[in-house]
């Protein structure tokens, strides 16, 4: 049997990896609203839900720092957090 760190180490790369085109999904279906739920091109404020659109682009956008950051440094660690010993 697996040790669990392995287990949870890599949970967390698939789980960032999987989740970087669900976040870049989130971005363009906000953006699609951005088009068409706001009377302006410089508006971000929905019409229709009263959602600040350009603050979910830019959350989207930082999940998506955080899923590539969290890879990165899981990598750059794997010795040292899948040490056994």
């Amino acid at each position: 049997m697996k040790n669990a760190k392995t287990i949870i180490f890599y949970f967390l790369i698939g789980f960032s990896i999987l989740e970087i085109p669900v976040f870049v999904f989130g971005i363009i279906n906000t953006m699609v609203s951005l088009k068409y739920e706001t009377e302006n091109p410089t508006d971000c404020i929905s019409l229709i839900t009263g959602q600040d659109l350009c603050l979910t682009i830019q959350i989207l956008k930082a999940l998506i720092v955080v899923c590539i950051v969290t890879i990165v440094l899981l990598l750059v660690f794997r010795k040292r957090i899948l040490n056994t010993n």
